[in-house]
C-alpha cells in the first residue's frame, strides 16, 4: 500500500528517473506535471504528501507563484531543487538559500554581478570567516557586519546607483576628495552579515532590503548539512531547499517523517577523539550549532567502548600517531574492523613529514573517509564531516536499493512463474471446451434456421465464443512469445493471396460499420519466404484495429509497395489517430490509449505486441506514422529472398503521410498501378515516429539473440 502521493513539477525525464527508484522503494506514488499551473490544479483537488519543484525547468515568475500557493495552502511540504543557474545573481528573486560549501562557479557569478549582494551567514560561518576567505580567494571584496540592525537603511544610503552617474569634469577628477569620501561611506558590492534568526525573520529582512534597494539580492548561507537544513525548514512550514544532485534525498526525508508537515529527524552523532582539549572545545562550538550531536573523549580505549553498538555515525580521530596506547591509526583500524559503515576522519600531525605522508597512504588503504593535516580550521572540518556523512549515506542507500531490487526480482520471478502457469492453463483447460462451444453453436445455428428468436440466441452464443476465442488466442501467443516458443513455419508465401484472404474476412465488418475498405497491389510481386497464416494474422490485426478506431464514413486501405530488397505492407486509416506522447508505447503489451479504450469493445491490447514479434521473426520490422485526429498508417516490412525475381523498379518517392488515404478501390481484389512510398528502413523496437529514411540495399535489422 502506498504511503502517499508525491507531485513533481518538471519537464526533465532524467530527474523523474532519478527520483522514481527511491520513491517506489519507500512506497510513494510519483506523479509528474510540466507546469506550475497544472500543479496548482492538482493540489487544489487532491492531497499530496509532498510537492517537488524543479526550478531549472520553471520560469522565475512561476516560481514565485508556486511559493505563494504553498504559503496560502500550507497543506503540503514543498521541496525546491536548485542548480547553479537558478541561484545565479542575474535574476530578481526573493531570498534564496544556498548550501555551504558553495557550488563550483557560484562565487565567480558573484564576482561578475554588478548589484548589491547580502549574505546572511550563521554563527559558525561568520565566526570562522570561512565565507569571507572563500570570497576573497574568488577575487570578491566583501564587508562584514555583525548585526542586521539598520542594514536596509545603510544599503539604501551606500549602494552604488543603478545607472551610471554623470561623468566628472577634469577639475572634479583632479580634486578627488569628494570621490574618496563617497567611496569610504559605501559598503561595496558584497556584504556578509551575521544572522542568528529563524527563516521567517530572514524572509522579512529580505523584503525590507529589496524594498529599500530593489536591485539588491539576499542569500541565506547555512553551515548545517543540507538534509538537516531541509528538515528544519519543513518543521517551520517553509520550503526545503536542496541542490538538484541531492534529489534522491527527498524520499528519505519523507520516509523518516511521522507526519509529512511536522518533520522529525535525529541529529547525526559525532565523536571527537583528541588529547588537545582546547582544540576539541573549538570544534564543539563550531559543529554544535550546525545540527550535530557532538561528544568528545581524550582516550582511545574509551572511544572504542563508546562506539560499541552503532551509537555514532562519524568519528574524528586526532590523537598523535606516536600516542602511547592507541594512536589514531590504531583506533581507525579497530573501528573499521568493527563497523565498516562508520564514517572516520583522520587528523594528522604535519611533522615529521615522512610519517605524515605514510599515515595519509595508510588512511586511504583502510578506506577512511578523509585524512587532513593539522592544524584544521573549523570550516574545513565541517566540510569534511558533511562530505563523509553524505558518502556513507550513499553507500547505505545503494545497499538498501540493492536489497529491495533483489527482493523485487524474486517477486517478479514468482509473478512470471504464475503467469506462465496461468497461460498454459488457459491454452489447455479453457481453449478446448471453448472450441466445443463454437462447434455446437454452429450446429445449433443450422438447426434453428426456421426459429428466428432461437437462431438469434444461438448467433449471440457463437459471436461471444468467437470473441473469447480471439482473446484467449492472444494470451496463448503472448505466453509463447514470453517463453520463446512462438511457432512460425517459414515457407513459400504468396503475399497477394494472404492479403486477399484478409480482405474477404474484413469486408463484412467494414460494410456493417459503413467504412470504405480497399486494397492496392502492384502489378507483380516476387515470391516471398514466410508463414502465410502468421503474416495474415498481422495484416488482420492491423485492419481490425483500423476498422475499430475509424468512425462511420471513414476509409481503410491496405497498400503493398515493393522495393528491391523489401516489401512494405501498409494499413492506412482515417481514424482517431494517436497522440505523440503515446506513440512510443503502442507496441507495449496491454497498452491502450485512453481514446482507444473509450471506443474498443473488447481486447487486451496484445495485437500489436504479437504482430511485431511475428514480423521480427520474418526478418522485418513494424512501424507507425500517425497524426492525432486525422488517422494512422501502420506498416511492416518483409525481406525479399536473394534468389527471388527482381521486383519492378521503384517509382519516384511519394508525398509523406498526411492523414488522408489513397482513393478507395472498387470491390474485389484490384491490381492497380503501384502507389510508391519512400523505400522504408524498418524501425527500431519502439516502432514510433516519422518514417522518412533513405533507401537501403541490405537488411539493417537483426533480431536480438
Amino acid at each position: 500500500m502506498a504511503k502517499g502521493q508525491v507531485l513533481v513539477v518538471t519537464t526533465d525525464k532524467a530527474l523523474v528517473d532519478d527520483l522514481r527508484p527511491a520513491m517506489l522503494g519507500r512506497r510513494f506514488e510519483l506523479f509528474v506535471v510540466p507546469m506550475v499551473r497544472d500543479a496548482a490544479v492538482k493540489v487544489a483537488s487532491e492531497e499530496y504528501t509532498a510537492v517537488v519543484a524543479d526550478y531549472s525547468r520553471i520560469p522565475p515568475q512561476d516560481r514565485e507563484a508556486l511559493l505563494q500557493i504553498h504559503k496560502q495552502r500550507a497543506s503540503f511540504p514543498l521541496f525546491v531543487l536548485e542548480t547553479l543557474a537558478t541561484i545565479s545573481p542575474t535574476e530578481d528573486l526573493p531570498l534564496r538559500r544556498v548550501p555551504w560549501p558553495p557550488l563550483s562557479g557560484f562565487l565567480d557569478q558573484i564576482r561578475s554581478a554588478e548589484r548589491p549582494i547580502v549574505f546572511l551567514a550563521d554563527q559558525t560561518l561568520y565566526s570562522s570567516r570561512a565565507l569571507q576567505a572563500a570570497l576573497q580567494q574568488a577575487g570578491v571584496q566583501s564587508t562584514s557586519l555583525d548585526s542586521t540592525m539598520g542594514l536596509s537603511e545603510l544599503l539604501m544610503k551606500t549602494a552604488p546607483p543603478a545607472t551610471p552617474t554623470k561623468p566628472k569634469s577634469f577639475w572634479q577628477k583632479l580634486g578627488g576628495a569628494e570621490e574618496e569620501e563617497a567611496q569610504s561611506q559605501r559598503l561595496g558590492n558584497v556584504a556578509i552579515v551575521l544572522f542568528r534568526g529563524p527563516l521567517a525573520e530572514a524572509e522579512a529582512l529580505d523584503g525590507r532590503i529589496r524594498q529599500a534597494v530593489p536591485r539588491a539580492l539576499c542569500y541565506l548561507v547555512s553551515s548545517i548539512d543540507p538534509v538537516g537544513d531541509a528538515v528544519e525548514a519543513l518543521r517551520a512550514n517553509f520550503p526545503a531547499v536542496l541542490m538538484r544532485e541531492q534529489a534522491g534525498r527527498v524520499a528519505g526525508i519523507l520516509a523518516d517523517a511521522s507526519q509529512a508537515v511536522t518533520m522529525r529527524k535525529e541529529k547525526p552523532r559525532l565523536l571527537l577523539v583528541d588529547n588537545n582539549k582546547s582544540v576539541m572545545d573549538t570544534f564543539v562550538q563550531s559543529l554544535g550549532p550546525t545540527g550535530y550531536d557532538v561528544s568528545t573523549v581524550t582516550d582511545g580505549e574509551q572511544a572504542l567502548r563508546m562506539t560499541t553498538g552503532g551509537k555514532y555515525q562519524l568519528v574524528v580521530l586526532g590523537l598523535p600517531l606516536a600516542f602511547l596506547q592507541n594512536s589514531s591509526l590504531d583506533l581507525a583500524k579497530k573501528l573499521r574492523e568493527r563497523d565498516e559503515n562508520l564514517a572516520i576522519i583522520l587528523m594528522i600531525e604535519p611533522h615529521p613529514l615522512p610519517t605524515a605522508l605514510q599515515a595519509v597512504a595508510q588512511a586511504s588503504s583502510l578506506g577512511l573517509d578523509a585524512a587532513i593535516i593539522k592544524p584544521v580550521q573549523p570550516a574545513q572540518l565541517l566540510y569534511e564531516v558533511k562530505k563523509a556523512l553524505e558518502r556513507r549515506f550513499l553507500i547505505s542507500e545503494n545497499a538498501r536499493l540493492l536489497k529491495e531490487t533483489q527482493e523485487q526480482k524474486v517477486q517478479l520471478e514468482q509473478v512470471n512463474g504464475f503467469q506462465k502457469k496461468f497461460f498454459a492453463m488457459v491454452a489447455h483447460d479453457v481453449k478446448n471446451p471453448l472450441t466445443a462451444i463454437l462447434g455446437y453453436s454452429e450446429v445449433l445455428g443450422m438447426r434453428l434456421k426456421d426459429l428466428p428468436n432461437e437462431l438469434k440466441c444461438a448467433s449471440h452464443i457463437h459471436s461471444a465464443a468467437k470473441t473469447l476465442n480471439t482473446l484467449i488466442s492472444d494470451l496463448v501467443d503472448l505466453a509463447a512469445i514470453e517463453s520463446g516458443k512462438l511457432r512460425v513455419n517459414i515457407g513459400a508465401m504468396d503475399l497477394a493471396s494472404v492479403v486477399g484472404e484478409v480482405k474477404s474476412r474484413i469486408d463484412v465488418v467494414a460494410q456493417q460499420r459503413k467504412i470504405a475498405f480497399a486494397v492496392q497491389l502492384p502489378p507483380a510481386l516476387p515470391q516471398l519466404a514466410g508463414d502465410p497464416a502468421r503474416i495474415g494474422q498481422v495484416v488482420q490485426n492491423l485492419c481490425t484495429n483500423a476498422i475499430q478506431y475509424t468512425k462511420e464514413g471513414g476509409s481503410v486501405t491496405i497498400r503493398v509497395d515493393p522495393a528491391s530488397d523489401w516489401i512494405t505492407v501498409s494499413v492506412i486509416d482515417t481514424g482517431i489517430g494517436i497522440k505523440k506522447e503515446d506513440l512510443p508505447r503502442v507496441f507495449e503489451r496491454f497498452f491502450q490509449t485512453q481514446e482507444a479504450q473509450a471506443m474498443r469493445k473488447a481486447g487486451f491490447g496484445l495485437g500489436l505486441k504479437i504482430s511485431r514479434e511475428i514480423v521480427q521473426m520474418h526478418g522485418g520490422e513494424i512501424g507507425i506514422e500517425s497524426e492525432y485526429g486525422k488517422g494512422s498508417r501502420f506498416f511492416f516490412t518483409i525481406p525479399v529472398p536473394k534468389a527471388a525475381p527482381a521486383a519492378s523498379p521503384p517509382a519516384p518517392p511519394a508525398a509523406p503521410f498526411t492523414g488522408s488515404p489513397p482513393p478507395a478501390a472498387p470491390a474485389g481484389l484490384p491490381v492497380l498501378p503501384a502507389t510508391p512510398v519512400p523505400t522504408p528502413v524498418p524501425r527500431p523496437a519502439s516502432g514510433a515516429g516519422p518514417f522518412t529514411p533513405p533507401p537501403i540495399t541490405k537488411p539493417p535489422f537483426q533480431r536480438d539473440k
